[in-house]
C-alpha cells in the first residue's frame, strides 16, 4: 500500500513536471513569436516612412545626395526585414525595386518650371521639413557624419528656396518670352535678390544667377545699344541709371509695404 502511494506521488510529481516544462516552452516559444511580430512591425514602419520620404523628394529632386542616404537606411531595414518576415519573397521583390530606382538619374533641374499651385507648394514644404527631422535624427544615431549631414542640409534649404521662388521665376520667364520686358525685369530683379540675401551655396543657385543675369542682359541689350547710337551718350545714360534708381526704389517700397509693421 505504501509502495502504491509512493508511486502515485512520483507520477503526479513527474506529470507537474512535465506540465510545467510544456508550460514555460509553450510560453517562451509565444514569448518569442510576440517579440518577432514586434520587431517585423518597427522594422517595416521604419522602411515605410523612409519610402515615403524618398517619393516626397522625387519631383523636385534634382541631386542624389539626400536619397541616397535615405535609401542606404531604407534598404538596410528591407534586408533585415526579410528574416522576419512571413513572405520574404515579397520583401526581396520591394528591395529589388528600390535598387532599381535608386540607379534612376535625378530630375533634371529646369530654368523654365511650371507653376506649382499652393496645395503643391505646402506639401513640398512639409516633405522637406521632415526630411530635415530625418536627417537630424540620423546624424545623432550616427548614421551619416556631421559633414555630410551638413551638406544635405544645404540642398534642402536650396529646395525650400527654389519652392518659394517659384511664381517669380514662372512669371518673369512668360513675361519675358512675351515681350513685356519692363514686368519681366522688375521679377528677374526680385529674384536675384532673393538670391543675393540667402546664403545656400548649391551649383542650382549659381546656375539659376547665371541664367537671371543672361536674361538681365538681352533684356538691357536694346537700351546699352541706344545710348551707344545717341547723339549726347551722356544725357541718355544719365536718364537710364535714373530709370533704373526709380524703379529700385518703388520696388524697396513694395517688399516694405509687403512686409507691414513688424
Amino acid at each position: 500500500m505504501a509502495t502504491l502511494q509512493i508511486l502515485t506521488i512520483v507520477i503526479l510529481f513527474i506529470i507537474v513536471l512535465v506540465s510545467v516544462v510544456i508550460g514555460s516552452r509553450a510560453h517562451q516559444k509565444e514569448q518569442e513569436l510576440k517579440e518577432r511580430r514586434l520587431k517585423y512591425l518597427q522594422l517595416q514602419n521604419r522602411a515605410d516612412r523612409m519610402e515615403q520620404h524618398i517619393i516626397g523628394l522625387r519631383g523636385i529632386n534634382t541631386d542624389m545626395i539626400v536619397s541616397d542616404v535615405f535609401y542606404d537606411f531604407y534598404l538596410e531595414n528591407l534586408r533585415e526585414l526579410v528574416s522576419y518576415s512571413d513572405d520574404p519573397e515579397k520583401i526581396e521583390e520591394r528591395i529589388a525595386k528600390a535598387e532599381a530606382e535608386r540607379e534612376d538619374a535625378p530630375t533634371e533641374f529646369n530654368l523654365e518650371p511650371d507653376e506649382m499651385s499652393f496645395h503643391e507648394k505646402t506639401k513640398y514644404k512639409e516633405r522637406l521639413t521632415k526630411a530635415a527631422k530625418m536627417l537630424l535624427y540620423m546624424r545623432r544615431k550616427g548614421r551619416i557624419s556631421n559633414t555630410h549631414y551638413k551638406l544635405c542640409y544645404t540642398y534642402l534649404r536650396w529646395l525650400n528656396l527654389w519652392i518659394q521662388l517659384n511664381r517669380q521665376i514662372v512669371q518673369a520667364n512668360k513675361n519675358f518670352h512675351s515681350g513685356d520686358m519692363r514686368v519681366a525685369q522688375t521679377l528677374y530683379s526680385v529674384i536675384l535678390s532673393h538670391l543675393k540675401s540667402n546664403n545656400v551655396d548649391r551649383p542650382e543657385k549659381k546656375e539659376l544667377e547665371k541664367f537671371v543675369d543672361e536674361r538681365m542682359k538681352e533684356i538691357f541689350a536694346p537700351q546699352i545699344m541706344a545710348i551707344q547710337d545717341a547723339e549726347n551718350p551722356e544725357e541718355v545714360l544719365s536718364e537710364f541709371m535714373h530709370s533704373l534708381e526709380d524703379q529700385s526704389q518703388a520696388e524697396a517700397n513694395q517688399d516694405e509695404a509687403a512686409k507691414g509693421p513688424q
